[in-house]
């Protein structure tokens, strides 16, 4: 969510590396509602981020600010450093005031949650999968555990099993709801709906799939892919964006050097009927592409070396398939695997094969609206979270 100028310029500054910041040095306090969010882990920050979006669109002056445990400064802009020891917490709470502290997840700190406790915040633990509990110290003593739970005055968990397990732990049974998981992907990519409508029109009813962010090095994958599954769909289309586009005219004097009529997307606004393969050497128009593909490969994840968060294609209606180097994004094709929701490629000898599974009309479907119901739950999670913080804040107003 947006923040204040004070708060973006101190941020930057974060990335410094020749700055050191005290326990007292905080930018300057907004006016309005602050809610300080406790991660323990960089991929918390989109939850945390979407939750904001959410509670902004109302359009009350409510703030989020989120504090990462292992704090580095290429998070600078996301992100501050985790107050550590009681002065540190104490400073921070003195001058942020929030009205609600969010815990994400697990990793409770008792000293923090005892500084806490102190202000009388009110505290809730979202996203609560009852993991880490056996590691927080002093959790040993008889007692311990129950107190340290009973201070969250919700405890938002993501199934049935994380709520026994959080209960069984000494959370109060009346304090532990079943929410589910959060939304945590980045908003949808953007793209101009009059391009769009004019490069559809363009390609008309040819099946087409689309590399995402493909490496230079699988070429001669993605070509053998496309021309293994053009034996079925004579005018099939593959559109590459690459994850540099320094390296399109590579990609097309590779391509075209095994025959396939190849066109640059800077050179030809449109693919023309003969097109085989079109190279998107243009910036920023990947929510185009992902809204044109109806199927689309994750680049970077039969190799490793980084790709996209499948989350983005199918966010958009594309059909996702990847394969097993898909960091960091894991846990997102963890959830659509386990839905039935993508497609898991074990070697380059597979791609070809699924892209061709793919091209029916009825398995894109059903795998993109099962990907579909995987991201809308996590939306509709949020939303309700959005909704219970909002009520909550504005019974601390009355």
């Amino acid at each position: 969510m947006a923040r204040s100028l004070s708060i973006a310029a101190y941020l930057a500054n974060l990335g410094v590396a020749d700055r050191s910041f005290g326990p007292n040095d905080h930018p300057p306090r907004p006016a309005g509602t602050i809610i300080w969010a406790r991660c323990s882990a960089p991929d918390q920050l989109t939850i945390v981020e979407t939750l904001g979006r959410k509670l902004a669109e109302d359009g009350d002056p409510i703030q989020i600010i989120a504090t990462l445990h292992n704090w580095h400064k290429t998070r600078s802009n996301r992100a501050l450093p985790e107050p550590q020891g009681k002065e540190t917490i104490r400073s921070f709470l003195d001058h942020w005031q929030p009205s609600m502290v969010i815990w994400v997840r697990g990793d409770l700190d008792l000293v923090m949650l005892d500084e806490i406790r102190s202000t009388r915040v009110p505290t809730i633990l979202v996203d609560a999968n009852g993991e880490g509990l056996d590691n927080v110290a002093g959790g040993w003593v008889p007692g311990a555990m129950r107190s340290v739970l009973a201070q969250f005055e919700a405890i938002l968990t993501i199934d049935r099993g994380s709520a026994e397990r959080l209960i069984r732990a000494g959370a109060p049974a009346d304090t532990v709801l079943i929410a589910g998981a959060m939304e945590d992907s980045d908003p949808a990519l953007p793209c101009d709906e009059e391009e769009r409508q004019e490069l559809a029109k363009a390609i008309g009813t040819r099946p087409v799939w689309l590399a995402a962010a493909a490496h230079l090095g699988e070429w001669p994958d993605l070509c053998l892919a496309h021309q293994d599954a053009s034996r079925t769909a004579h005018r099939l289309l593959l559109i590459i964006a690459p994850a540099d586009i320094r390296q399109a005219n590579d990609f097309a004097d590779m391509m075209r050097g095994q025959n396939l009529s190849v066109a640059l997307r800077s050179e030809q606004h449109d693919p023309e009927e003969t097109t085989q393969v079109f190279i998107a050497d243009t910036e920023e128009e990947l929510g185009l592409w992902y809204r044109i593909a109806p199927i689309t490969y994750l680049g970077g994840s039969l190799y490793g070396g980084g790709c996209r968060d499948p989350f983005e294609a199918t966010a958009l209606g594309s059909a996702v398939l990847y394969g097993p180097q898909v960091s960091p994004y894991q846990k997102h094709a963890a959830r659509l695997n386990a839905a039935g929701a993508s497609r898991l490629i074990r070697s380059t000898n597979d791609l070809g094969k699924v892209v061709e599974t793919l091209l029916s009309p009825d398995v894109t479907a059903e795998i993109a609206h099962a990907a579909w119901d995987v991201t809308s739950r996590g939306a509709d999670v949020t939303n309700r979270i959005a909704a219970y913080i909002q009520a909550r804040l504005e019974e601390l107003e009355t």
